[in-house]
């Protein structure tokens, strides 16, 4: 099986929201990345493609802010931030991206002869059913 990374696209959509009030608010801010993933099953022999598919995963990112910036007297400033940012590991949503793959290509070389299940009860396995009938992997 060859694995080819085919794209990493940065903030494919961003957005948020926000307000604020004499110097007092909170807002929040998010971005999706894309990352793209090309497997394919390759006859060492031949060189010939079995099968092959592409696959995707969205990496979430987000923040969220409040703070303070606010004269409280003449020559008196009061201001303070507190906020929080949590990002997908890209690592854990490319390993994502790949399993869908491998599994989408499992099901793939059995429905057309390519290979077999060494144990024919296993092909009720929950996560083969879920991909069975799919002409395309749903992104992981």
């Amino acid at each position: 099986m060859k694995v080819r990374l085919s794209g990493y696209e940065s903030n494919v959509k961003s957005g948020g929201v926000g307000a604020r009030y004499f110097g007092i608010g909170a807002d929040t801010q998010y971005q999706l990345d894309q990352i793209a993933v090309n497997l394919r099953v390759v006859n060492v022999s031949t060189g010939e493609i079995l099968s092959s598919v592409n696959t995707s995963k969205t990496i979430l990112s987000y923040e969220v802010q409040a703070g303070v910036f606010r004269f409280i007297d003449y020559q008196r400033l009061l201001e303070g931030e507190v906020g929080y940012t949590s990002n997908e590991p890209v690592m854990l949503c490319l390993m994502s991206a790949i399993e869908t793959g491998v599994i989408f290509l499992i099901n793939d070389g059995i429905d057309r002869g390519l290979w077999d299940l060494q144990n024919k009860a296993e092909r009720q396995n929950d996560i083969l059913v879920k991909y069975r009938h799919m002409s395309v992997p749903p992104e992981s």
